[in-house]
């Protein structure tokens, strides 16, 4: 029966195999931040659970499977903090009082973005029709309109620029009358 692993070796394990689990940890799409986090409590569980190790396994091989469940829970982690902070906000947002579109339609910013649509080339409101109402991306745009998806964003940024000046000039000529 194979002795089992000892301190001595698990400081060998570690530096033979250290980068070849963080790239392994790397290739799962954990992000480069947070490799070595990682890496370490994979180690960490490698060096609690010494005793379990089997002896027909190669280290490396059971620790890149402790590196895999690893970053499994690292994921699922991520999805549940990014959903609390999704529902943190969703909460903080329906406290604001009054709510958000009636501040919108209070300072006149609603009439003042119709105006300044209704002023827009017919080409123009097209192209922002296509993109916001029908929510197509600028290379779906691009083939409908015969041109590049670089032009069309090149466009979008030049209408939405020339909207947001006249929404600006039109509601700071309002705080004057």
């Amino acid at each position: 029966m194979p002795k089992p692993i000892t301190d001595l070796d698990f400081d060998a394990i570690l530096k033979s195999s250290q980068s070849h689990i963080r790239a392994y940890i790397a290739g799962m799409g954990v992000p480069s931040h947070e490799v070595d986090d990682v890496a370490q409590d994979v180690f960490l569980e490698f060096y609690k659970n010494l005793d379990k190790t089997p002896h027909d396994v190669a280290p490396e091989r059971w620790l890149k499977g402790i590196a895999r469940n690893l970053c499994m829970n690292h994921f699922r982690k991520q999805k549940r903090r990014s959903q609390l902070q999704k529902e943190a906000l969703a909460e903080l947002l329906s406290r604001v009082e009054p709510p958000l579109e009636q501040l919108f339609e209070q300072s006149g910013a609603a009439v003042a973005l119709e105006n300044c649509f209704s002023k827009l080339p017919p080409k123009s409101r097209d192209l922002l029709s296509m993109r916001y109402r029908d929510d197509l991306s600028s290379r779906r745009i691009a083939e409908a309109l015969d041109s590049t998806a670089e032009a069309v964003r090149v466009s979008l940024h030049r209408i939405r620029n020339g909207l947001k000046n006249c929404i600006s000039d039109s509601l700071s000529g309002e705080q004057w009358q």
